[in-house]
């Protein structure tokens, strides 16, 4: 495997300006920066800085299901009152700094669902608005319009986004931002919605093990969601103002869109950051960036595509390896089809893929993390992987691409056996030589890069982009326990960036010590990628327990080469599910 040095950083600081997109927010910094891996710990953030606010809640969503229960298990209720358990719950809600009325409602809620939660903030003053996409159909949750009933009938104001009702130019387009700010002052940026799909199954709420039967994510129709892997991001700062004049400029172009009442509409948002919180914290160099379809919103008739525009910067100074996890990697036009014969290339996304070749050739490993079993247009992934095997035939030959998903297991009685099932890999993360990373809603094809609405962050920090990576492929390689992973990245929220971990001492130090020894170099984290996922395939085909999450993604024309059965649309997963 090449071995090539990571860059410099004088050699980071001087493609630091290529990096950055140009067409519309400017970089701007961001303080006290986290990582949500995953659904439980991304929500129980967000209920967190709900329950904390003072002034306002403004949220973006592709979907949203209002009896989610957004707090489940023992971080609703770790056990009877007075016992150790629980009294230790209520010393950590605490120190997150809710007040003590919040704690008591946390406590005699029956479940702290979405609307629970948000209608609880609604009486104590604080203004909630939710902005929705108004889609024709409703393919994975209730309706919009009902949705927009149940959510007004706890006080929270809510408006449907119809912007997406231009067929000539966008015919299967979504409004598919998912953001969240408080007070001005906390942005939420990812790919996690708080909703399910309408029978149960798409749960975004989530733990770390994805396990393939737990109780907490039942549906209820009394069957098991599939896994569902995601990542969102949190931070403060002057970047705060942009994801907030974001949800501004959508939601007062709906008001007069829909010629609604004038007092809806919201005033420009403050990007001033109080000095105290200038002076204290380190600054993340950060950039808001979007996408907004052509001819949806007045205030960008022409589009924008920031989002494309970053990857193709970043992609382009890459020289070490990108790591990326994303839910497809569409070369073509999906139509309604899951045919590639029946979509036209897309001009974006084969510059996407160019670029990634090129970085090939160049000597740069890429790690992919793909979903087995996506909604739609698995077959569109894998004719876009063909494509870039294509464009670099000798890097391939050489190795340089490595493809994965991810797969969970569950031991029925003995004489059962054992069964296996795709995780969905949701995330839209990228991380370049640990240097520059992005996180947001946007997927690798062309709607997230041209067609539907999207809002990503992306940064240059090199602790905190490589800090993202370790304990990714951490949690995919299953090298550290669940709970010890929340643990350390709750911590790490809460640390200055450039102290990472050095501060934090016993077990937990001694855990992120082991980590960074293991994966630290990326080469060896890649090849460590690869054992796992060589001995979880003989795993799947004896019989055996997964170590970890990290399978092969197998292309259905490369199925002869693995001896198994690969549906174009289903994926290879699926055969050793339980009946």
């Amino acid at each position: 495997m090449n071995t090539t040095s990571m860059p410099s950083q004088d050699e980071q600081e001087a493609g630091q300006q290529e990096r950055w997109a140009t067409s519309d927010f400017s970089p701007s910094t961001a303080y006290r920066a986290a990582f949500l891996i995953d659904g439980r710990m991304t929500m129980l953030e967000m209920c967190i800085h709900f329950l904390r606010a003072k002034n306002s809640i403004y949220i973006a969503a592709w979907g949203l299901t209002p009896n989610l229960p957004i707090i489940r298990g023992k971080h609703h209720r770790a056990g009877p009152d007075g016992s150790p358990e629980q009294e230790e719950l209520l010393i950590w809600l605490r120190k997150k700094g809710l007040s003590e009325s919040a704690i008591t409602f946390w406590q005699e809620s029956e479940a702290l669902t979405v609307t629970s939660v948000l209608g609880y903030v609604t009486r104590q003053g604080v203004d909630v608005c939710v902005l929705l996409w108004d889609f024709f159909s409703a393919p994975l949750q209730v309706g919009p319009q009902q949705v927009k009933e149940e959510l007004e009938s706890y006080g929270i104001r809510c408006l449907t986004d119809n912007g997406n009702r231009d067929l000539l130019n966008h015919p299967i387009q979504s409004l598919h931002q998912k953001t969240v700010v408080i007070d001005n002052r906390y942005a939420f940026v990812g790919g996690i919605d708080l909703m399910t799909e309408r029978n149960g199954d798409f749960d975004r709420w989530d733990t770390k093990g994805h396990i393939y039967y737990n109780l907490l994510r039942q549906g209820l129709d009394g069957q098991m969601p599939h896994s569902w892997h995601d990542v969102h991001f949190r931070f403060e700062g002057p970047a705060v103002g942009d994801v907030a004049y974001n949800f501004y400029q959508r939601w007062n172009a709906v008001v007069d869109r829909q010629q609604l009442d004038e007092a809806l509409l919201l005033p420009a948002p403050s990007k001033d950051v109080p000095p105290t919180d200038r002076r204290k914290h380190e600054a993340i160099p950060i950039q808001v960036t979007r996408t907004i379809p052509t001819q949806t919103y007045d205030f960008a008739p022409d589009g924008i595509a920031s989002i494309f525009e970053a990857y193709l910067h970043a992609i382009g100074q890459a020289q070490c390896f990108i790591y990326l996890e994303n839910q497809y990697l569409w070369r073509r036009t999906f139509l309604g089809l899951d045919n590639p014969t029946f979509g036209p290339p897309h001009e974006d996304m084969e510059r996407l893929l160019q670029a990634l070749a090129d970085a090939l050739e160049r000597g740069v490993h890429i790690v992919l993390v793909l979903p087995d079993h996506p909604n739609v247009g698995r077959h569109f992934t894998d004719d876009g992987l063909s494509y870039l095997q294509e464009l670099a035939p000798g890097a391939i030959g050489a190795g340089r691409l490595q493809v994965y998903t991810l797969a969970t297991d569950h031991q029925e009685e003995e004489e059962a056996g054992r069964y296996y099932r795709p995780i969905y890999v949701h995330a839209k993360v990228a991380i370049i030589d640990d240097y520059w990373a992005t996180v947001g809603s946007a997927n690798l094809n062309d709607r997230g890069m041209r067609h539907d609405a999207e809002l990503n962050i992306a940064m240059q920090h090199e602790t905190i982009a490589h800090a993202l990576r370790v304990l990714l492929m951490a949690e995919h390689l299953g090298v550290v326990d669940e709970d010890m992973l929340f643990a350390m990245i709750e911590i790490m929220g809460r640390l200055e960036p450039s102290d990472e971990m050095h501060r934090v001492s016993g077990e937990l130090g001694a855990l992120w010590a082991s980590l960074q020894a293991l994966l630290t170099d990326p080469y060896a984290a890649m090849a460590a990628f690869a054992k796992q996922a060589r001995t979880n395939l003989e795993a799947i085909r004896n019989g055996h327990a997964l170590t970890g999450h990290l399978v092969p993604y197998i292309r259905q024309n490369l199925a002869d080469d693995y001896e198994l059965a690969v549906d174009a649309t289903k994926g290879w997963l699926y055969q050793f599910s339980k009946p």
